[in-house]
């Protein structure tokens, strides 16, 4: 009995996963196709989205491509971490002597033999693989088929750092999984709503495309694209507050802010990157200091600043939708050297603060001046 198996986090599932499984069902012929979603991976953290929810849109995707589909709880009734080689036990326990085909991208290809246990998976299952183009074909000794022709280059990470980015959903996600996702606000549209409830419209397109670059400059300088994105859409959450509101909700959440009197006397405004530092910890529920500790210094900078704090601190003065003559060069530079460009980006600000005639913060001149001596 021929037993085809499809696991993953599907979070989102998208087209991609599609076109794998029909091309998968077609080459194999299996009596049966299990469709197993993770519900912890071992390589990933916990997905948010419910176990229920990514099982209902997996469903809705997978419709009509055989009569023979069990979308399997397996995992959601093992309650956590699970192993393929755990799985692979599961399915000869069921049926009488399976013969096992385990479905995987090219990229899981590569890794399978990293896995818990690997041996099992390679003494007892046939694993099958999509292609993608300029892959070089060199895998692991073990049972494995291609399936034929080629498959574009998605991932579930890619969609999610997508809709986190813009608000919107890419068609590489099947329609009816989209109409899913927009009703349960998944993915951060939900943070896309509150944005374009309490910032004007201009500032809500400024924190799409800071998102934008950050997402561009996290390939580069080898960030995890969701986390560039997630820095970069939140860094102006507390944008539309007041200076009086400023100062009133820094006092009321006792957050603590360097040379907080002289700020709240001489430039109000600047405490908008700690409130939305705040925002992005209590109200989004962001957990990666990184992330909160990037947001609170992207208009000032700091001392000792991440590779992700440099990013946002360059995305949020060079972004798209910045029109001065020099938001172009800072943006060209940061694809070739971050550092060049944050130097560049610190002396535009200190130039701008001084052409506006206001008052300089101590913060963004220990900054220049700590660039400078790093330069020399």
């Amino acid at each position: 009995m021929k037993v085809l198996v499809f696991g993953g986090s599907f979070d989102p599932v998208h087209k991609g996963h599609v076109a794998l499984l029909r091309r998968a069902i077609k080459k194999i012929s299996p009596d049966v196709t299990h469709i197993v979603p993770a519900y912890h991976s071992p390589f990933k953290a916990k997905s948010p989205t419910p176990f229920r929810l990514r099982m209902k849109m997996l469903k809705l995707a997978f419709a009509g491509l055989s009569k023979h589909l069990i979308f399997d709880d397996y995992e959601l009734r093992q309650g956590g971490k699970t192993y393929t080689y755990q799985l692979v036990h599961y399915l000869q326990k069921r049926y009488d002597n399976p013969e096992i085909y385990l479905l995987v991208g090219t990229d899981c290809l590569n890794d399978v033999h990293n896995w818990k246990n690997p041996q099992v998976i390679f003494d007892n299952t046939t694993v099958v693989a999509g292609k993608r183009k300029g892959y070089n074909e060199n895998p692991a000794n073990f049972k494995h088929i291609f399936l034929p022709g080629f498959f574009p280059k998605l991932s579930s990470s890619r969609v999610r750092a997508h809709i986190l980015s813009c608000g919107n959903i890419p068609d590489t996600v099947p329609p009816q999984i989209a109409q899913t996702i927009y009703k349960h606000q998944l993915y951060g549209l939900d943070i896309h709503e509150w944005l374009k409830a309490h910032l004007k419209p201009n500032r809500y397109l400024h924190s799409c495309k800071v998102a934008e670059m950050a997402a561009a400059l996290s390939d580069i300088y080898d960030v995890n694209v969701e986390t560039a994105v997630r820095a970069g859409i939140l860094h102006d959450a507390g944008k539309g507050f007041s200076g009086e509101e400023l100062i009133r909700f820094c006092r009321t959440h006792k957050i603590k802010v360097p040379f907080f009197e002289d700020i709240c006397r001489q430039e109000p405004s600047l405490l908008h990157s700690f409130v939305s530092a705040w925002l992005a910890k209590h109200t989004f529920g962001v957990k990666d200091p990184q992330v909160i500790r990037a947001v609170a210094e992207h208009t000032l900078g700091s001392l000792s600043m991440s590779t992700l704090s440099k990013i946002l601190f360059v995305a949020d003065i060079s972004s798209k939708d910045r029109k001065y003559k020099d938001a172009f060069l800072i943006r060209n530079l940061a694809m070739q050297d971050l550092d060049k460009a944050l130097w560049y980006a610190a002396n535009r600000k200190l130039l701008f603060t001084i052409d506006s005639q206001k008052w300089l913060c101590p913060l963004g001149i220990d900054l220049w001046n700590h660039l400078v001596k790093q330069g020399k």
